[in-house]
């Protein structure tokens, strides 16, 4: 059995005090329409770290993410199983320039992450506390 490893960004901007979710394509085969956090699969030769940045850069545009912290892992279930590695990253960057996996963006509050974002990353997101960033003086 081998497993994939997938890493993801909960991308975190002080100055809006929110996180960046993107919208997968309408035409994509793995959830189409669906609002995520950026990322994607480590290529050969990368370390976790590796593809953060690039897997930002390509969704997002962005440049300048720091890596925080991990905020948790978790392991997808399906015909075999991937480890999901799920950092978090703080921007100073505002505007995003979608790839061509996803067709809209937005910084979204808690509320909005709740309204868009699917249940089971909410239940991540709460067990593993990370809506106390936005919380925070």
């Amino acid at each position: 059995m081998t497993a994939k490893i997938i890493v993801k960004c909960i991308i975190y901007n002080r100055a809006l005090n929110r996180f960046l979710l993107v919208q997968r394509c309408e035409n994509d085969d793995t959830g189409a329409n669906t609002w995520e956090n950026a990322g994607g699969n480590i290529e050969d030769g990368e370390t976790p770290e590796d593809a953060v940045f690039r897997e930002v850069k390509e969704e997002t545009g962005i440049t300048d993410i720091e890596i925080k912290k991990i905020a948790y892992v978790s392991v997808l279930k399906g015909k075999l199983p991937d480890l999901l590695i799920v950092y978090l990253c703080e921007t100073a960057t505002e505007n995003v320039t979608v790839s061509f996996e996803h067709q809209a963006y937005v910084w979204a509050d808690e509320a909005k992450c709740r309204e868009l974002l699917p249940k089971a990353i909410i239940s991540d997101f709460e067990k593993n506390r990370v809506f106390d960033i936005l919380r925070e003086p």
